[in-house]
């Protein structure tokens, strides 16, 4: 009964970090790839991933934001190259995330490469892991 337990728990674990890195993935992923002509769905798609300040910063944020994207027609396809969790638990977890985003705009049409690295502090929300604070690092 014991060891049953305890494989139950570990899976648990596997689970939730497997969910939770499976999100920051793709709340990385979703602030790096915007298409300046449907700005509102993108801006909303990190929202929807986002908790707590980051959510709230976001939120404030969104509306320049888009102002600034629409007007310079901006473009960003992320790729993620590598992604880690560095801490988790069944509630809360810690992801480092490396991402290559293509941009383009009115000045760089031909666009260029940027890569982004992010460390995103993710909370569990019922079933779902959310994004509470993001920074780019190193």
């Amino acid at each position: 009964l014991v060891g049953a337990l305890k494989l139950r728990e570990a899976a648990q674990r596997d689970d939730a970090r497997a969910a939770a890195l499976t999100a920051a993935r793709q709340e990385a992923l979703n602030l790096t790839s915007i298409d300046g002509t449907d700005i509102d769905s993108d801006l909303q798609r990190v929202l929807n991933g986002a908790t707590g300040g980051f959510k709230a910063d976001f939120e404030q944020r969104s509306k320049d934001l888009k102002t600034v994207l629409t007007e310079n027609q901006v473009v960003a396809d992320g790729k993620v190259l590598e992604a880690a969790l560095v801490r988790s638990d069944l509630e809360t977890a810690t992801a480092l995330v490396v991402v290559d985003s293509n941009v383009k705009n009115k000045a760089a049409p031909q666009g260029r490469s940027n890569t982004y690295r992010m460390q995103l502090d993710l909370e569990k929300h019922g079933s779902r892991w959310l994004t509470s604070t993001l920074q780019f690092v190193g």
